[in-house]
């Protein structure tokens, strides 16, 4: 959570709201590309990296509050210095295993949703169902990414509270409805605006982005940038990336 803190004092965004444009801070001061596409089941995002180029990825079939989470994920993973991962759904829930996972985690709810910021906003509030909805939206995140941030960071301390909220979440899915009675909607965003297959502006037009978007075969890729298909292929697979996009 410090590095959180670090890395948005350093990008110029404080601590006092919601970073405007997620994607557009992790494409600009953050230095890091952002590749979003349909990546299957089995897949939410990952953080390839080699030498000094940073490619985050995310699962453009997730929904926009889904995705944000994930890339901010990706992103404390760079901002962590842990190695290149692939992420399964499973491991953007990890608060207790894997420590590079947990530190993700930690470092993403942070980044989205800083502390003293949640505290401040809920001050004087009565917190039901309306509040955690309001907060959601403000923040681009889901309402029960909210209602566990408002548990985290000591701003609702009410566990009975906070169980008819999840059951209200979870199980009634009266937040969705709220959401529309209230007029709210989603963050009009660069991630919510980036349908899959969505390529950084340096990847266009190259032999990569060629295949991460399935435009180029690697034989095609391969010969535009001069190189054998078979040594397309390997710096592919060394990269990690023939596991998020086929490069037969």
């Amino acid at each position: 959570m410090a590095a959180a803190r670090r890395a948005r004092l350093e990008l110029g965004f404080g601590l006092d709201g919601p970073v405007p444009d997620l994607l557009a801070a992790i494409e600009g001061p953050g230095g890091a590309h952002v590749v979003v596409l349909d990546l299957g089941d089995e897949v939410a995002g990952a953080c390839i990296q080699r030498g000094g180029l940073v490619l985050l990825f995310v699962n453009g079939a997730h929904a926009a509050v889904r995705r944000r989470f994930t890339l901010a994920h990706e992103f404390g993973h760079r901002r962590l210095g842990h190695a290149s991962v692939i992420d399964r759904p499973a491991d953007l829930l990890d608060t207790r295993h894997d420590p590079a996972e947990v530190g993700a985690n930690y470092f993403a709810a942070e980044f989205l949703m800083p502390g003293e910021a949640v505290r401040s906003w809920a001050r004087g509030r009565g917190l039901g169902l309306d509040d955690v909805v309001r907060l959601a939206a403000e923040y681009g995140v889901s309402a029960k990414m909210a209602r566990i941030r408002l548990e985290t960071t000591g701003a609702l301390r009410d566990r009975a509270l906070a169980d008819r909220l999840d059951a209200e979440i979870d199980g009634e899915g009266l937040h969705l409805g709220l959401a529309g009675l209230l007029g709210l909607g989603d963050l009009a965003d660069g991630v919510a605006a980036a349908a899959a297959p969505r390529l950084p502006p340096a990847l266009h037009g190259s032999a990569l982005g060629g295949v991460l978007s399935g435009e180029l075969s690697v034989a095609r890729a391969a010969a535009r940038s001069g190189r054998s298909p078979e040594a397309m292929r390997r710096a592919l697979e060394g990269l990690g990336l023939d596991r998020l996009v086929p490069i037969a």
